[in-house]
């Protein structure tokens, strides 16, 4: 084989190493701690993180809020416009009523009026 050193190790064994050596607190020894700009700039990226967040959570919350007020405000308007409709039919009704003679006559007669000659008579 080519390019195959001999180590005293058979050749036809592969030989697995960890890619690079651990030290005994569990960390790798080859890891350099952060520099401070580098620290820094996570610091600040984190808080800025956490910033738009809240800031996004707040506004969430807040439309909601406005929502719901503005739902409950334009249930409580078509109730009034419902009742403003059933109003104006019932004016309608009462317009076509009046210009029939025979219920012109009858409300008439019940608020005290009488045609001439006639006369009336009260039942206890």
């Amino acid at each position: 084989m080519m390019g195959m050193v001999d180590r005293g190790v058979p050749t036809n064994v592969v030989e697995i190493r960890p890619s690079s050596p651990s030290s005994q607190s569990g960390q790798d020894s080859s890891h350099r701690p952060l520099p401070p700009h580098v620290k820094r700039r996570r610091r600040i990226w984190l808080i800025m993180m956490i910033a738009f967040f809240v800031w996004g959570g707040s506004e969430l919350w807040t439309q909601a809020q406005r929502i719901e007020a503005e739902e409950a405000a334009l249930k409580e308007q078509k109730e009034e416009v419902a009742s403003l409709k059933a109003k104006q039919d019932s004016l309608k009704k009462e317009i076509n009523r009046l210009h029939d003679e025979q219920y012109l006559m009858d409300l008439a007669r019940k608020m005290g009026y009488q045609k001439p000659g006639e006369e009336v008579y009260h039942t206890p």
